[in-house]
């Protein structure tokens, strides 16, 4: 089927044409022609203005008129005055766009209130508590002894410390206010510059009028049945009358209202916190043992109290034995065996497991915040009965204090020489800025917003003034 066969080669010459096929061809824009032309206003007007002197004319008043108008427009200009008069709307305004602010906290001034000396711890001098005017142009200074056997029959004295436009803080009191007991609290009135109200250790309330610069005399508002742990001006509108409420170890908070330029105190209304109260309950126990009336009781030992900010008539009451409770002011609730005494209390928080040393209420937010023995400082909303955030501390806080700036922020103090700050909005530390003292206890701790100013206090009597910008949180 298949044969094999034998072929000759076949061959051929490759040639390669070395001869290409070329074109040729010119590409060329269009030539560009110029030309310029001059362009003019065709026509010109030249305007003279000139004032024309005219012959003045005496102008005809109506005073009568004028009169009935200022009296109808007179009470609403003061009441915008008086709304306006020590606000911190420009508090973040610099004119000086070009000086650029220190951004540290800064040690300005430490003052020695007191003279040191080989005493016993009785006799030792502390600083009972702090105030700045509202203006920020005075520090109150209120001074006491640290341990007390009985009775309170210490000579003490408030002193007074101007403050200049340079911050500078002169080393001796500008004024000094004698007080035959210990200072326990002090507050400056929120709109009246010159207006003092302190609480002692020996029961008294006493309030001053330091317009005139000579040496004044107080004027005795109350006297609690033990020592006063506070005294707050509540937060009033144009009409409202001035009053001063005051607390005591006594389980009373009584308030008084201030006439004829804080010359005339009259009792207002009398509160008491009733031992054994739940608010679960519709109706109390006529008394703890059931053979006294409720108001021959003692009260709970009342230690810090303070205003909610968006309600004027509630107030966040602490006592010692852990007791955090909601009060109103409008309560009209008497007590069992005295229809002049009122119980304030419409409800109650979860307890502190201490004393409860401190209640600070949040400027912006429907929020408190709450500090006692027990090492933990508490957030709780206004409505709420459980804390929502628990913040453990490793020493004895004794104060909180709301900071300038952003007034989320707020700083604990007590034990320890170190001011801690943290955020109300999320219970974390801030721990930007860095305040340590020179001693180891601080006792108080006041803001001057006006001056972006801390004075501290310490049990050794000294107090430290801090520079403190606001934009540091």
């Amino acid at each position: 089927m298949f044969s094999t066969k034998s072929f000759d080669v076949v061959s051929f010459n490759s040639e390669l044409s070395p001869a290409r096929l070329e074109t040729s061809a010119n590409v060329q824009t269009t030539e560009i022609v110029y030309a310029a032309e001059d362009t003019q206003t065709r026509e010109t007007r030249s305007v003279g203005i000139q004032t024309v002197n005219g012959q003045k004319t005496d102008a005809q008043v109506d005073y009568d008129r004028l009169a009935e108008f200022m009296k109808k427009v007179t009470p609403g200009i003061l009441q915008a005055l008086d709304e306006a008069y020590a606000t911190s709307a420009f508090d973040d305004y610099n004119p000086n766009v070009t000086e650029v602010s220190s951004a540290n906290v800064e040690l300005i001034k430490k003052i020695s209130t007191s003279e040191e000396a080989d005493t016993s711890p009785h006799e030792r001098i502390k600083i009972g508590d702090l105030s700045w005017s509202t203006v920020g142009g005075t520090l109150a200074v209120g001074l006491g002894h640290i341990r007390h056997e009985t009775w309170c029959d210490h000579l003490s004295a408030v002193q007074l410390y101007n403050l200049t436009t340079e911050d500078n803080v002169a080393d001796a009191p500008t004024k000094t206010l004698e007080t035959d007991g210990c200072v326990t609290t002090l507050c400056y009135h929120p709109t009246e510059p010159s207006i003092l109200a302190a609480g002692l250790f020996n029961w008294d309330v006493l309030i001053w009028n330091l317009r005139n610069d000579d040496s004044v005399v107080p004027t005795h508002v109350c006297t609690h049945g033990e020592r006063v742990t506070q005294v707050c001006w509540r937060p009033r509108s144009v009409h409202d009358a001035d009053l001063l409420l005051s607390s005591s170890s006594d389980g009373y908070i009584l308030i008084h209202r201030l006439t004829a330029n804080f010359t005339t105190v009259q009792p207002h209304k009398r509160f008491k916190i009733i031992k054994e109260y739940n608010p679960v309950e519709k109706t109390r126990p006529r008394s703890a043992g059931g053979t006294r009336e409720r108001a021959a009781e003692a009260g709970l030992c009342i230690t810090s109290f303070d205003f909610s900010s968006r309600h004027p008539s509630i107030i966040v009451v602490g006592t010692q034995c852990g007791g955090i409770y909601k009060c109103s002011l409008d309560s009209v609730t008497p007590i069992e065996g005295d229809a002049t005494l009122i119980d304030p209390v419409i409800d109650e928080y979860e307890r502190h497991r201490g004393n409860v040393t401190c209640v600070k209420c949040s400027p912006l937010r429907n929020l408190f915040v709450s500090s006692a023995t027990d090492n933990e400082i508490r957030i709780y909303n206004l409505d709420e009965h459980v804390s929502q955030r628990t913040i453990s501390v490793d020493n004895t806080v004794v104060g909180l204090t709301w900071m300038i700036g952003n007034q989320d922020v707020f700083a604990a103090y007590g034990a320890g020489a170190c001011v801690k700050f943290y955020n109300v909005a999320d219970g974390k530390p801030v721990t930007c800025p860095k305040v340590e003292v020179t001693g180891k206890e601080i006792s108080s701790l006041c803001v001057n917003s006006k001056r972006d100013i801390l004075a501290i206090g310490s049990v050794r009597a000294k107090v430290e003034i801090w520079k403190f910008p606001r934009h540091l949180f």
